[in-house]
């Protein structure tokens, strides 16, 4: 029995994915839709007011733009947590590798990365964005931060361990702190027998940039790097670093991202002290740059 909270203010998302849960779930179930997260404060309030009045001992938090592909997922979802005691947390993309550059929960690197969700994009059919650790179990990967697309904990992890609604206003960085905090007490996954269609790209602009400095300056309270058991020895984290690093100035580059506020990363993240990082900084810089002169040509 699974009780699912949405944070919404779309009536017409709402009923879809009411309606594509109701077809899938497969499970007793329960839906809490928090319509006002905005004026509450952001999603971790939203999501601690769902949460405490879910009747279920398992909690799903999910985004309204989703549809999920796989029959009897709710059965999946607790058949995992009924599999492994020790389970507190689960997602659909996450990583065994949490760097203490300033980054999301990607690495960019395929020895941590863990995703199973396909991806709607601006045009064409979707895209499966499958990312599996070799030598892994098939169905469920240990990792330390995951993805807030999808998150389904028991509601005892979460009595212990809530979303930071005095931490974390906003909509941003609330997946990557419950997972890294739960993760230090309970095993946390990515699991790979779910399937689900997530029809936004997500949004790594400046409100982005300045929540994720903002996090790893001030919020975050777990020790960084942080690894997953047996993801990895003293070597790959030391070159994990700079990889995650160039990464994420890679990834940063086309986003809609103003002069200073690329400087403000760059200058946060340290690249520019890296050796042998002064061409991905600017690449960053000047990309912008790059990218009016081609449309004026």
């Amino acid at each position: 029995m699974i009780s699912v909270i949405i944070c919404s203010a779309d009536n017409g998302r709402i009923e879809k994915v009411k309606a594509n849960i109701a077809a899938t779930i497969g499970v007793p179930y329960e839906i809490l839709v928090i319509t006002n997260a905005k004026e509450l404060g952001g999603i971790c309030k939203g999501y601690n007011t769902g949460a405490a009045e879910a009747a279920y001992d398992i909690l799903c938090f999910v985004h309204d733009d989703v549809t999920f592909l796989t029959p009897e997922w709710g059965a999946r979802t607790a058949a995992h947590f009924a599999q492994q005691e020790a389970l507190g947390l689960i997602g659909l993309a996450g990583s065994r590798y949490k760097s203490a550059a300033i980054s999301g929960w990607a690495t960019g690197q395929p020895a941590f990365d863990c995703c199973n969700i396909f991806q709607a994009g601006k045009s064409g059919a979707p895209q499966r964005v499958y990312l599996h650790p070799a030598g892994q179990p098939d169905n469920l990967v240990s990792v330390r931060t995951l993805d807030g697309v999808w998150l389904c904990m028991r509601k005892t992890v979460w009595q212990q361990y809530p979303f930071d609604e005095e931490k974390l206003p906003g909509f941003h960085f609330y997946d990557l702190d419950i997972s890294l905090r739960v993760s230090q007490h309970y095993m946390t996954g990515v699991v790979f027998d779910i399937d689900l269609l997530h029809d936004s790209m997500g949004s790594f602009g400046e409100a982005w940039i300045n929540h994720a400095i903002h996090f790893h300056r001030h919020i975050n309270q777990v020790p960084l790097p942080a690894l997953a058991p047996g993801a990895a020895g003293e070597a790959a984290v030391a070159t994990a670093e700079k990889k995650v690093t160039s990464y994420w100035l890679n990834r940063l580059m086309k986003e809609p991202i103003s002069e200073a506020v690329r400087c403000r990363w760059i200058l946060a993240a340290g690249a520019w002290k890296q050796p042998g990082r002064w061409a991905d900084v600017g690449k960053l810089l000047l990309y912008p740059i790059k990218k009016t002169l081609e449309r004026r040509s």
